[in-house]
């Protein structure tokens, strides 16, 4: 099922992730390690904890998010817990679920694993702890990094020791197999332990390596790794000799072991990046670790010496540290209001996509994004920027039909391992339905025709006509006024409404000044001009106003036919003009005649 989460929520683990997004979190790295029961000196091993986090040569440091131990017994486990915290003061260390026996602490100890809780919980229903043989017994944890949905099994085991118990340790690694085997497919395993392996022919590696549903893979491959050669690659044992409870005899022995299942290799999602032995340079084949110069960090000599000496004193094992990266996090944010826009507008939704996974090895984050109810589109972004950056995905609103608009988008991450994958967030909206002018408030009336008369005598004479927002409701736009196209002088605008028009008319008024429209009969066609109020979608409308206005002269000089207060050329002019037609018969004969001539020049003068 998606997991639906509202929008704001988004930016606040966007937030977060942006806070720990620090060094601590270059890369995910585990450290395995058998620390020989404790036995070696605590301040060397807090040291050698400590070189663990700072250690730089894949190119970042970062404090391990798991630790993996061998050879743990019930009595030392929580002083090993505070080393880890005394290496590590700025991040939380929990002991995953942990079980010992006398018989196992009697074996050499029991297996332990410590996660950041930053980064790391346990599903603890998936703990397992497994017989594989001669006192020993493989622990399963069921592991989740913080943020992500897909589990990481870990399996730490300690098989028989001895150049001779090799069908103990098939035994051991067959009984591991049947368990990851019956896990689910594809599922991510890691095998950590001390396997006591002497080669690569061993039946047990052979066990582990084969064919079949967690076949583990070995990030060195499967080849020879005995001999001075293969030097770098051993982990037992940094000292010559026997001594302080520790195993001596050189590093001649690639005992300490980190295999995979094989979506761990792959370059995607959770991906294995670097492999080592913590501190072995390759040139101390069957000798002390420290014997001469170590050159393990490059070109710092007095630091590799320093933590070669560390390793000596610390136990009869050296650690593995494997780095992978990290999966990509899908992180998304939208708005959750996209605000109140009128239908039939073009408006964007922008959804904001990156990749928050907390490090600076991350894998690709491709992002699909779709709108799903209200709101349509849907791109694909390839690789999101990494935070604080996001990349910015255009959808349209469903600007259709007036109402209150609930949109969803559906963001679902492609990358392998991407947590979180299937998001889907919400944005609100209010679509109103389009302005409605008229003249009328009952009925939709976009024209009208007004018959007008007037003597020329009369003075200016106010028309008010109101307007209406026919039919609004709180789901229709706002009628805002904008000019009136069509005047003639004698006719002009004196007022206009005030702010836009909702439930209530406003008037728009005209002022007809006969005199200075003269006599005579004027049709005139005006568009008032108005629109939606301003919101996205707005639309312009027009009323239809058509005016027919008759001035007539003064009665008492009818040859002033140009109602200017005196009769003189222009009117004569104007006679003439009509001369044959009705248009300005003075004496009612229906026609313009040598008669209308006389009474104009009777009227002669001012």
């Amino acid at each position: 099922m998606p997991h639906r989460i509202p929008s704001l929520l988004f930016w606040s683990a966007v937030v977060s992730v942006l806070l720990i997004t620090a060094p601590g979190h270059a890369q995910f790295r585990v450290a395995s390690w058998n620390v020989a029961r404790l036995n070696g000196d605590p301040t060397a091993i807090q040291d050698v904890f400590e070189a663990i986090a700072a250690d730089d040569t894949p190119g970042y440091a970062t404090a391990p998010h798991l630790y993996v131990f061998q050879e743990v017994r019930g009595e030392v486990v929580n002083d090993l817990g505070n080393l880890i915290d005394a290496a590590h003061p700025g991040f939380d260390y929990v002991r995953a679920t942990f079980t010992t026996s006398t018989s196992e602490d009697g074996s050499g100890g029991a297996q332990a694993l410590f996660y950041r809780s930053d980064r790391v919980t346990e599903v603890t229903f998936g703990h397992r702890d497994i017989n594989t043989g001669a006192g020993r017994r493989t622990d399963r944890w069921q592991l989740r990094l913080v943020g992500y949905q897909f589990d990481l099994y870990v399996y730490s085991s300690h098989l028989k020791a001895g150049f001779s118990d090799t069908e103990l340790r098939e035994s051991g690694a067959e009984t591991l197999r049947d368990d990851a085997d019956g896990l689910p497919a594809g599922t991510h395993v890691i095998y950590i332990g001390d396997y006591n392996f002497y080669s690569n022919t061993e039946p047990g590696y052979q066990v582990l390596t084969a064919p079949g549903g967690s076949q583990a893979v070995d990030p060195l491959g499967t080849d020879n790794w005995t001999g001075a050669s293969n030097a770098w690659k051993h982990t037992q044992s940094p000292r010559q000799s026997s001594g302080d409870g520790l195993v001596g005899g050189g590093m001649d022995d690639r005992f300490d072991q980190h295999l995979t299942t094989a979506g761990l290799q792959d370059g995607a999602g959770l991906s294995l990046l670097s492999y080592r032995a913590l501190g072995n340079d390759g040139d101390h084949w069957d000798e002390s670790i420290n014997a001469g110069n170590n050159t393990y960090f490059p070109g710092q000599l007095a630091r590799s010496n320093a933590l070669a000496d560390d390793l000596f004193d610390a136990s009869d094992h050296i650690p593995v540290v494997v780095d992978y990266q990290f999966p990509s996090l899908v992180s998304t944010f939208l708005s959750d209001d996209q605000g109140t826009v009128i239908e039939g507008a073009a408006v964007s939704v922008q959804v904001l996509v990156a990749n928050g996974a907390p490090g600076e090895v991350v894998d690709a984050c491709p992002v699909y994004v779709e709108g799903i109810s209200g709101i349509f589109g849907d791109d694909t972004i390839f690789d999101a920027a990494r935070l604080p950056s996001f990349e910015t995905v255009n959808l349209s609103l469903d600007t259709t039909t007036p109402g209150d608009v609930i949109g969803t988008v559906r963001v679902q991450g492609l990358g392998e391992d991407a947590g979180g994958a299937l998001y889907e967030v919400s944005t609100n909206a209010v679509v109103l339905g389009h302005a409605r002018p008229s003249f009328s408030g009952t009925a939709l009336q976009t024209s009208v025709d007004l018959a007008l008369a007037y003597a020329v005598t009369d003075g200016a004479v106010q028309l008010d006509l109101p307007l209406h927002n026919f039919g609004y409701s709180s789901l229709q736009a706002a009628l805002d006024f904008t000019s009136v196209e069509g005047l003639v002088p004698g006719v002009f605008v004196t007022g206009t409404p005030i702010g836009s028009i909702t439930g209530t008319p406003k008037d728009l008024q005209l002022t007809i000044d006969p005199a200075v429209l003269g006599v005579g009969v004027f049709d005139l066609q005006l568009q008032i001009q108005l629109s939606d109020q301003d919101l996205p979608g707005a639309i312009g409308h027009q009323l239809d106003l058509g005016l027919e206005i008759v001035v007539e002269g003064d009665a008492s000089r009818p040859g002033d036919l140009n109602g200017d207060g005196r009769v003189d050329g222009e009117d004569l002019a104007l006679l003439l003009g009509a001369w044959n037609t009705s248009t300005y018969d003075l004496d009612g004969d229906d026609i313009v005649s040598g008669s209308d001539l006389a009474i104009v020049l009777g009227d002669w003068g001012d």
